[in-house]
């Protein structure tokens, strides 16, 4: 089978679901006790006097942990979290009739699409509790502040907000562009939102393929070790950036004096090159080792050099 199949690809990823199913339930269900448990934590003790700022807190949060999630599953797909770990495991793996290339995309679609959709329904359900748990404390608290409420303005749009509002869309709007957020504000948008849109997203597919890499690559330890390189890497950027007096975006100064970032520097142009050039050799190593896999194989990695 040198061709590829969607139908193959399809009963691949099918197969995924079925033989992760209880992880992935517990998966959910420990997001969604996370987010639970933060953010009434963040309730108790933020000392928050204003609503809308402890419900930001509770956004910020939930736009962290998402990614962070999703991340976390792509290191773990490619051993332990799809049942290849260990080596009769990995010999039934190997021995599913699909090429190469399908089982590689199927475990992408699987740790970027399912997982984080596990991680979103995980988010919502948690947030849903947290809503309960205020709405029912506020009912049975003689404290007129755990009832009381906020008008806020968000795109435009006043809102009335209480301790057991929803922050749901509030992470959805915060997680995607306002291209997609406000309806007709791409029209309106100048050079340096798309810059700053085009170069956001280049850095997290990049941030995705290097964790992609590190998770094919390394058998133990493929987020830590991932994780490390990609904060190495990061601080050296930044720091060359500083020693060098360079920078992504500039700023503009008003005449009363204000200053605000919206002119696109050189870097930014170097990032939109470079990171789709990083992007593709990362996925392209990962499907490489991938394509390599053996019944045994070193202890810690997935391609052994000496060997080769």
């Amino acid at each position: 089978m040198n061709s590829f199949s969607i139908n193959r690809f399809w009963q691949m990823l099918c197969w995924l679901i079925n033989v992760n199913r209880v992880r992935l339930l517990g998966y959910t269900v420990g997001v969604m006790f996370s987010t639970l448990l933060i953010q009434l934590m963040m309730f108790v003790f933020g000392s928050f006097e204003k609503i809308v700022p402890y419900l930001w807190s509770c956004v910020n949060f939930g736009s962290f942990l998402i990614p962070f999630v999703i991340i976390f599953t792509v290191c773990l797909a490619f051993t332990s979290f799809t049942s290849i770990g260990s080596k009769q495991q990995r010999g039934t793996w190997l021995m599913i009739p699909a090429t190469n290339l399908e089982k590689y995309l199927s475990l992408i679609v699987y740790v970027t699409v399912i997982c984080g959709l596990c991680a979103i329904v995980g988010y919502i359900l948690g947030d849903c509790l947290r809503m309960a748990s205020l709405w029912i404390g506020a009912q049975l608290s003689a404290d007129p502040a755990m009832k009381a409420f906020e008008v806020y303005n968000y795109n435009a749009v006043d809102g009335t907000y209480h301790l057991w509002s929803s922050t749901v869309y509030w992470v959805f709007c915060d997680m995607t562009p306002r291209l997609l957020t406000v309806w007709g504000s791409s029209i309106y948008w100048d050079w340096f939102q798309w810059a700053s849109l085009i170069v956001h997203t280049l850095m997290a597919i990049w941030v995705h393929s290097l964790f992609t890499l590190g998770g094919t690559l390394l058998r133990k330890y493929a987020f830590v070790g991932t994780g490390v390189f990609w904060i190495a890497v990061m601080l050296l950027f930044m720091g060359s950036l500083h020693r060098l007096n360079l920078s992504v975006f500039g700023n503009i100064t008003l005449p009363d004096g204000t200053t605000y970032t919206g002119t696109v520097n050189t870097m930014a142009y170097v990032l939109m090159v470079v990171l789709p050039l990083l992007t593709f050799f990362n996925y392209r190593t990962s499907f490489r080792i991938f394509k390599g896999f053996q019944l045994i194989t070193n202890k810690w990695t997935n391609y052994d050099i000496l060997k080769r």
